[in-house]
This record gives structure tokens, sequence and C-alpha cells, in this order.
């Protein structure tokens, strides 16, 4: 099947669902009798149905097929295009708004739905709304509100959309925002408190920044009050509305204008090359050039910052290694068929001797080059060495000898490699690091001078080719010499000298006596990476080994059958002199030996994978409020005892029975009923506003008959009360702008196979996300015949699919989900499997409509559709199910993570199938709350086309080595712009976007490693973290003493002061209802339900880090300084709750 036929037969299915699905929808079950979902195959088609969810009237209206042509002109995500298509919607040439204003305010949104591709909901939630404020010459200015959720466009669409505004503000006349002193000076304020008493800003402009950019900024960057705390100065504003902080605000000027300046400033000389004046902002230049002038200055001043990722620590999730530490992961360029888009690769021996804290998905907090990165394996690299008790020396090559070996290991001498593509350094524009010395490189060398393609020759072979093509010794035979220092060097040699060799093992002294003087020899062999068994009286090396060594100082054992050794190493010692281990020992072997070490880059443990059905508090079973009366765990059965509930619904009336009800649809006589607005002032409903006060809200507070509508939603789907043996959850309460409520037979449905539905009447499964680019059927369970029945018929080297270990492409909308047999949370086949069977029995039994999936095993699901969702999107991506991995992540073609908008840095997406999704989904549910529309699938992404995702996918590399050129210049650290690397963006627009995808590093098998972190499976914080201080203790390149205090100051001690201070400010909370009181009631009881008041913050929550932090601060030998702070801490916890009693114990 070709890349065209797949998209049409994908089309073609989500087609086949709607209709399904729609027919069920008439049936008037739910708030809306439609599919609320629309289909988008484009840009254009995204950004118009996201943006009418607000403006109902733009769809249907030519702004598509204007978007289409613009794109023609300009190209597409031209900036030119967003303002174009803002002017013209502002200007009402597409469909009439109730006021000007408003219109303006389509035409930003639009303009930003564009340029963020129609994915984000800060079109909606991040910009609010323009008002028209006076300037001190009493003229009108744009003042364009800003809230949190912009922070979902980016730092860059987010400085944008000032541009799109004030080109607005231009077309229509309005004059220039004129700041005084005090704005300006309030600016800076807030930006700072937000920073420190809030959340750190991702870019912290100084004050001299925001007051050039509030002097300087055309509009009036403004927002509404988001957070509960005031700013201490310049508060009462007459053109500021709120004391309290603006969360919006202080992001599109931090995060946004100040941090993308340069980016801006390009934009706008593109745009004025195209006609467009944008005269207010000439001053961009000189801001720019101030900019640098500032950070200059800052770096010039010597004030540097430790490694970001090590800061933010967090006890029982280890530190693997500190900054650039010898020992640490060894940079390799490459990318396997499983990484790539900020995932990058360990060997599976390398995860096992990290005691299983990192496995196939836990995300890294990484040195260089990006911030983060999720971890797949790749047993084609560099695995561990290490030290074992004994004193011997291993290189670990298997996931189950590093498994086995890991309680017998005293040291990880080297941790392994760490494969990292080209496109994380030229995405994130980082200079190329120098790699050590791997066998690509060699190979790369020795077929520029047309050499034999072999990457693994014999060492005899390697020597020959060495001497006949004048290239370095292949770095299988050569050890990490530069590890070691002069002193080091001689005292090896020296050690040698004193050892023998014996049918060809070399045997080192290292008896009782001899251990102390050779020790530092002994040390050198063990960090040049040199593999050693220690026997009782010798350190031995194997046959190989011996040769290796050897010939690395000179001495080739093949051309000597019989040499004294003592008599070599002093005509070795004689050629040498004081200078780098390495110079010195290329002055020794006869070919050239290559740094091995090369660039060692630190990491620490982020975030454990993820794969698990979502739950939202209270884990729901329907959004159906059971008010008060639901008690503590908001159950049905509760609220039945209680006979009747008090909550918000919409109004409904049925005049065929002249009742009314909660549905859309009476459940007496099934005939639609008619919505009702009701009069808070006569307390009465209306069919519209109430005549006399022109009133009239959608939803009333009212009590129901909770036990009439549970009878007849058990009824309706056939279960008798014997049946109901398991607990049927609802919600506190509705939080949807009508209060509308979900019908109540689907919760019953759902509880009966374990399901929870989110906010908006779906089932989602949340996974961390990783990348895949080929698989093989054995990896996803997945049988060849039914593979070749979607579409996968070839493997990638032209031959028939017959066999399960062949290697195939994945197409772009195809996705594998995790079923991981160890992680202890419920697997996707499992859920899916159950969500299928919910799905036909509510088709069934509540629709009266036949069943859409009649699924008997979980192979069955293979070919089903999803929608694919990725947090603070608005916009769900078609994937199709090819099949189950192991471990615990979305697997998917970088497409469809590109097309949510993210990158695999450890985010995670969320996943639902798609008949569900159509069927249970309702823009009534989705909470009118602020970022409410956040995570709602407002539009679905049926046809994802390649230069309309994200654009960090177009630095994907796409070769099938890595050219010799990128090797050479890493060494010079040039920038990655400096060399060509084939990558996506080098095939858009020549049809081979999604096909060829080839890449570097073979893998064995995807789930070939640990597939659940140990951090999720050890019980409690003390294992944890006497785990992760084990395993510190043992990895060279690892502080474990600056790990403690980092433990103690970052984690332990914030942690006890922070609930210390809560303890003096808590309230009291209801054991059975869960109410809250800032001050507990006279009556002594909660006044809601009677039940028994308790402390919101216990002394156990205070005390629990405080002996674990003096254990670690007094085992790790932690600064005086650190250890009287701890000490004082506890005194004063003491003085509060007393000292604990000593008590006499019985020895036996």
């Amino acid at each position: 099947m070709n890349i065209e036929q797949y998209f049409k037969e994908i089309e073609k299915e989500v087609k086949g669902n709607y209709e399904f699905a729609g027919v069920a929808r008439k049936k008037g079950f739910d708030p809306v009798a439609e599919v609320e979902v629309p289909l988008a195959n484009s840009l254009a088609e995204r950004v118009v149905g996201l943006v009418s969810v607000m403006y109902p009237q733009v769809l249907g209206t030519k702004i598509v097929e204007r978007i289409i042509e613009l794109e023609k002109k300009f190209g597409s995500l031209d900036p030119a295009v967003a303002l174009l298509i803002a002017e013209e919607v502002a200007r009402e040439r597409f469909c009439k708004f109730e006021t000007h204003l408003e219109a303006i305010e389509a035409g930003i949104r639009i303009a930003i739905g564009y340029m963020t591709l129609g994915y984000v909901s800060s079109p909606l939630e991040g910009f609010i709304q323009i008002k028209i404020k006076k300037t001190k010459a009493g003229e009108d200015y744009f003042a364009p509100y800003f809230s949190g959720p912009i922070r979902s466009a980016g730092g860059t669409e987010a400085a944008f959309s000032l541009i799109i505004a004030d080109y607005l503000r231009g077309i229509f006349g309005y004059a220039r925002y004129d700041p005084t002193e005090d704005e300006i000076k309030r600016a800076v304020h807030e930006c700072y408190e937000y920073h420190e008493r809030i959340t750190n800003l991702q870019y912290l402009p100084s004050e001299q920044e925001i007051e050039y950019l509030m002097k300087n900024i055309p509009v009036q960057l403004t927002g509404d009050p988001s957070e509960d705390r005031e700013v201490f100065n310049y508060k009462d504003l007459p053109r500021i509305e709120t004391n309290f902080l603006r969360s919006g605000f202080c992001l599109v000027m931090g995060e946004g204008i100040a941090q993308k300046a340069p980016k801006i400033l390009g934009r706008v000389a593109k745009l004025r090359q195209k006609g467009f004046k944008l005269s207010d902002w000439d001053w961009l230049d000189d801001f720019v050039l101030f900019q640098k002038k500032i950070k200059e200055e800052k770096s010039s001043s010597g004030v540097r910052v430790g490694a970001t990722y090590i800061q933010d620590l967090v006890a029982g999730r280890p530190v693997f290694a500190h900054p650039s530490a010898s020992g640490a992961f060894r940079l390799r360029y490459g990318r396997s068929r499983n990484t790539g888009y900020s995932t990058l690769a360990l060997h599976p021996a390398t995860m096992a001797i990290t005691d299983g804290f990192i496995a196939v998905g836990t995300q890294l907090k990484i040195e260089k080059p990006t911030k983060g990165c999720t971890i797949a394996v790749c047993d084609s690299i560099d695995g561990p060495i290490v030290k074992l008790c004994d004193g011997s020396v291993k290189k670990l090559e298997t996931f189950e000898d590093a498994n086995k070996l890991y309680s017998n290991v005293s040291e990880i001498i080297y941790l392994g490699d760490i494969l990292v593509p080209y496109g994380d350094f030229a995405n994130r524009n980082h200079a190329l690091e120098k790699q050590g010395y791997v066998e690509q490189y060699w190979l790369e060398q020795l077929q520029k001078k047309n050499g034999p393609n072999e990457l693994f020759p014999s060492f005899e072979l390697a020597k020959k080719i060495s001497k006949e093509f004048e290239i370095p010794l292949h770095p299988k035979y050569t050890y990490y010499w530069s590890q070691i220092k002069y002193q080091d060097f001689l005292s090896l040699v020296d050690w040698l000298a004193h050892s023998r060799i014996v049918n060809g093992y070399l045997l080192l002294p290292y008896s009782r006596i001899d251990k102390e003087r050779f020790s530092r020899g002994k040390r050198a062999l063990e960090i040049i990476g040199c593999e050693h068994l220690v026997s009782i009286e010798n350190v031995i090396l194997s046959e190989k080994d011996t040769k290796y060594l050897f010939f690395n100082l000179g001495i080739d054992l093949d051309e000597k059958r019989a040499i004294k050794i003592d008599d070599e190493i002093d005509i070795l010692i004689g050629k040498i002199f004081e200078k780098p281990v390495l110079e010195a020992v290329n002055s020794l072997c006869p070919y050239e030996i290559r740094d091995k070490a090369g660039t060692f880059i630190g990491a620490r443990m982020g975030r454990p994978e993820k794969a698990k059905l979502r739950k939202l508090t209270g884990s729901p079973h329907a959004l159906f409020p059971v008010g008060e009366e639901g008690g503590r765990l908001r159950s049905f059965q509760s609220s039945l005892e209680a006979g009747a509930i008090t909550a918000e619904f919409s109004l409904f009336f049925c005049e065929n029975c002249m009742e009314e009800t909660i549905y859309p649809k009476c459940e007496i006589c099934n005939t639609f009923c008619v919505k009702k607005d009701y009069c808070r002032e006569c307390g009465k409903s209306y069919s519209g506003k109430c005549p006399e006060h022109n009133l009239g809200q959608p939803y009333s507070e009212r009590k129901i008959d909770i036990i009439k509508y549970f009878e007849q939603a058990r009824k309706k789907v056939g279960l008798r009360n014997e049946d109901i043996n398991f607990v049927v959850k609802g919600v506190r309460g509705t939080s949807n702008k009508e209060h509308s409520c979900e019908y109540l037979a689907k919760g019953l449905l759902r509880a009966r196979y374990g399901l929870n539905v989110n906010k908006d009447g779906t089932i989602r499964y949340d996974m961390t996300e990783m990348p895949i680019t080929h698989f093989k059927p054995t990896e996803v369970g997945t049988s060849v015949f039914k593979l070749k029945k979607l579409g996968y018929e070839k493997d990638i080297y032209g031959n028939e699919l017959e066999k399960d270990d062949q290697i195939l492409e994945i197409f772009p909308h195809d996705i594998i989900l995790p079923a991981c047999p160890v992680s202890g949370d419920e697997k996707a086949d499992d859920v899916f499997l159950n969500v299928t069977r919910f799905i036909d029995e509510e088709l069934e039994k509540i629709y009266g409509v036949k069943k859409f999936f009649n699924l008997m095993k979980t192979e069955d699901l293979v070919g089903h559709l999803l929608g694919c969702m990725a947090p603070h999107t608005c916009s769900t991506v078609v994937g199709r199910i090819i099949g189950f991995s192991k471990v615990q992540a979305l697997l998917a073609s970088p497409y469809i993570h590109a097309a949510m908008r993210r990158d695999c840095d450890g985010d995670e997406a969320a996943v639902m199938l798609l008949m569900d999704l159509l069927i249970n989904f309702s823009r009534k549910f989705i909470p009118s709350h602020r970022g409410g529309t956040q995570d709602a699938p407002l539009v679905l992404n049926v046809h994802i086309r390649a230069n309309e995702v994200d654009d960090m996918i177009f630095d994907l590399d796409v070769s099938k080595k890595i050219p010799l050129e990128l090797y050479e210049a890493a060494e010079k650290h040039l920038m990655p712009f400096e060399i060509k690397m084939e990558q996506i963006k080098n095939r858009l627009g020549t049809g081979r976007e999604f096909v060829d995808v080839e890449y570097s590093y073979e893998t064995n098998d995807i789930n070939g490693g640990p597939l659940c972190s140990s951090y999720k499976t050890l019980p409690t914080m003390q294992e944890k973290l006497a785990s992760m201080m084990a395993l510190c203790s043992k990895i060279r390149a690892v502080d474990v003493a600056d790990v403690s205090r980092l433990v103690i100051e970052r984690h332990f001690i914030r942690d006890i002061r922070g609930n210390l201070r809560k303890f003096s400010q808590q309230g009291f909370r209801c054991v059975s209802c869960n109410s809250k009181y800032r001050r507990p009631p006279l009556t002594g009881k909660c006044t809601s339900c009677g039940g028994r008041l308790i402390f919101t913050i216990s002394e156990g929550s205070i005390l629990k880090y405080m002996q674990p932090a003096l254990d670690l601060a007094h085992k790790y030998k932690a600064s005086p300084y650190l250890l009287e702070s701890l000490e004082l801490t506890e005194m004063y916890i003491q003085s509060i709750f007393g000292k604990e009693k000593e008590k006499q114990m019985k020895l036996f």
C-alpha cells in the first residue's frame, strides 16, 4: 500500500465511524443530537473549527478557502497569511459579528490559531479580549488581555500575538499606548514577584529590558488576575484594573516578547519585505542589541549557575552523573528506529546496572544538548564497564548479565553510551560536542580511502587495515587512555614490568603484599576500561586483552613469540616523556590511537514512565452530580440512601408529560423536551428570558429524586439490583456553562467495566510519548496476516512480508499501545477491550442500535481507530492501532507527536477510542472556567500533512549513516548548521516525507530492557532513597556527598519548612464528606453531615523527612552550616510538638 492509498483508507474508516456515530447521536441521549467534533483535513479547517467554539458563524464561510489562497501566495505558515486573514475577518468580509470589537478579537484569534497550527487552546483561552482604553490625551488605544493558557502557544507565537493586535490597531486608526512611569514600574515589580512567588519564568528579563519593552510596545500588554496574591507596590493604577498578579501578562512579557525578541525581529523584517509597514516596531533592532549587551555584561561578570538539571533534584530519583564527569554517559551520534525527536537511547545493560531506575520510557534530565529526554533501548552501542566486589573489571554486554551482577558490583566505572541524534543538536542550535572514537567513525574514515566495508574486523585485519590505509587503530582494540594522569600511566607501566605471560594470559602480581605497592597501577588499569579478573595472587588479563594492551604500548605479541616483559618495558620507558597520556601512548603505538572518551554527559532521573487509565478526582464513572449526598466517595449508593440530591441541573420540560426533567429527552415518554431558562428573581422557568425581569440562566439548583433516575438507568441497561455489586461514582457538581449532565445509564456501564470518565465524557488512557519509525511484527504481537491486511506488504529491504522478525516502516497515523506485564497499572489492551464492550452495550441498550465492535480478544483491536491528544491542546489526531508493546509508552510515528505539537522529552499524551469520542464527547460538558477548553477534542485531524505539524520534526535526521563531516565538525565544536546531513526538512515537497526514513543504529528488540522503573516498584520513600543513595555510591561519575546535600536542600528541608508553615495556617477537614473549614464550627462537628473533623496538615507530614535528612547529613558528612540548619529546624519542630520520649526496650 502506498502512502496515498493509506491516507485514503484512513479517511474512509473515519467517515464510516462518523456515519455510525451520527445515527446513534440522533437518538437524543446526549446534550446535542449530532457528533460535535468537526473533521479537519487541513490547517485552515482546523483553525476555523477551533475558533467556531466561540464564533459559530465562521463555519461554512469562505475563510478556509481564503487561507489556502493566501498560502499559495506566501507559503504555508507564513506570518503574512496570519496578518491578512486577521484583517479580513476583522473587516467582517466573511461573516458579521455583534460588535466591531468582537470582529477584531475574532481576527486575532484566527491569526493566533493559524500560527499555532490549530492545535492549542491559546486562541480561545490564552488571548482573552481587546479593550479600548484612553491615552493621556484622550485618544483610544488597544489593550490586549492574556491569561495563563497563552503558554501553550509557545514564546514566539505569544510574542507575535502582540504584532497581530498592533497591526489591526494601525489598520483601524487607533492610537499608540502611552505608559505612565507607575505602569512601567508595576510591570517590573509584577514579573519579578510572579517569578519568585508563583513559578519560575523560563526567561526572567532584566529590569532594564522590561522598562525598554513597556516604553515601546504600541499596545498595552495586560491580563486578567490569575493568582490569589497581590503585588506589594504600584497598586490601584487607573488603567490596570487589578492588584492581583497576572500570569498572562508575565508570560507574554518574559517568555514571549523579551525572550523571543530576536525571532520576532526576523519575522518583522521579512514581513516588511512583503509590504507590511509595522513602523511602530522599528525599536526592535535597538532592543535586540541592547539585550545582547546586557547578556554579555552578565557573562563577563563571571557569574555562572551550576548545571540546571542537577539543581532540581527529587529524593528517590538518582543522579546518574555529575556534569561532564569522567565515566558519565558517553556521547555517541546516531539514531535508532526507536529514537529521535528528544528520545535518546542507552544500552539495556546500562539500564539494568542502574538498579532498574532507568526503564524504557523513563525521563532523564540531562546536561546537553536538550534539557530532558525519554530513554529507549539500543543494544548496538557500548554498555557499561563495572568493577566487581572482588576487584575484577568487566564490560557488560547483555541485560541479563547486568541484572544478575548488580548486587556484586562495587563501582560503575563507565555508564556506557548515550545515543543522541544530530537533529537534537540542530533543533536546539547547540554547538556540536566531540564524540569518542567509535567503530562508525573509523569505518567512515576507511571508506573515504576506499577501504573494505568491515565494521568489526578481527585484530589482525584491523592492524593490516591501519597500516595499508593509514587510518587510526580500530577503537575496539584501544582504551580510555585520556582518562588517566601521567603518574597513573607510569604506575601501570611499572606494574606491567613485574608481570609475566603464561599461555597467552597476562598475570600481574596482586598478592596481599603487592596490593598496596601496585594499587595505583591497578586503578589505572580499571580507569582505562581494560577487562581483568582478580584471583588470589594475580590480576589476570585474557589472551585478547593482553595482545591489545601491549600493542597499544608498542609491543606486538604476534610478532614476538618469546619476550622478556621487563626488557620491553625498559625500552618503552625510554621513549616516553611527561605529556598527556594519550600523546604518550601514540608515541609508542605504530598506529594512531584516537581518544575513546570524547564528551561525557551528566544526567539525573526525571519522571518515571507512565501508562495508565486517566481518573479525575474521585474517579467518577459518570458526569452526573451526586451533591453533598454522595458523601466522601461521591457514590450513587450514598445518595440513594439520602433519597434525593441537591445540585445544579439544566432545565428541560416535556410538553407531552407536562413534567420537568434534567435530560434533553424525556425518560418517561421518550420524546424530545423543550429547553427552559430560569429566573432567579421570581424563581420560575420560562422559554427564553423572564418577561418581567429580563433574566434567564440555562440551569437552576434544585432537589431531584435520585432513586427515580437511578432506577430508570438501571432498567435501561438491563441490570438487576443484585448485579450492581460495585460502587458507582458521580461528580460533586458539574462545572460547565449550562450544568449539563450525562445520561446516568452510561455511568452504570462504565462502572461495570471498571472504566472512568474524563471531564468531556470520553475515556482516556495516558502514556509517555516515544517515537518509532520502524518495528518488527514480533515486537508488537501482531500476526503477519493481520499486518498485511493493514497495508504492510513489504519490509524495508523490499522483500515480501512473510516472517515476524522482518523490519517494517511505520505509517504516519499508526500507533503501538502499551501492554506492560510488570507495571501494576491497567494495560492498554485490557482497558480498550473493555471500552469496546462498554460502547457496544451502550449502543445496543441505550441508543437502540446495533453493536459496532463485537471484539473477542486483544488482537481484534488492531486496525481500529483512536483519537490522540497532548495536554493543553484542542485538536485530536486520528491514530490506528497496529499492535501492543511491552513498554509503558505511546509508540508512534514522529509525525503523530509533531501533529499533537509535542516532542518526546518526557511529555505525555492521551488516547481514546474514536467511537467513544464521537458518541460520548460533548462541548456542553467542557468546564466554563478559564482553561476549560484545554485538552478538549474540538476538532479532528484526519490527515497529517508534513508541512502543517510542529516544525521541530523538520530536524529529524533520516540518513542511514553518520557522515564523516559530522564527526570532524564535532571535534572542532562547529555549529550544526555548518554541516549537511539529511533531515526531514530536506524532503518537504518531494513526496518522500513519510517514506524511506532511515536510521543509523539497529536495535534487536524495542522491548529489550527494564520495562518498569524501580522508582515505581519500591513502595516507600525510605526504600526509594536508600536504593538511590546506594546506586549513587557505586557510580564513579557521581559525587555522592553533593547528592546528599542536594536531596536535603532541594527536597527535604523545603518540604519540612513548607509543611511547618502550612501547619500554622491550616484548616480542618470532615472525614465523611471532605468539607473544609478555616476554623472549626462551634458544634465541633461538620455542619454539612455531622462528621468528625481532623487537621488538614498532620504532624506526620512535617516529621516524615526530618530523620532521613539528619541521617543523610551525618552519613555523608554535610557541611556544618547545613547540619546546624537541620538541627535548628528539628528544635523548632520539637518546640511545637514536644520531644519524643525515650522508650526502654528489651534487647531480645
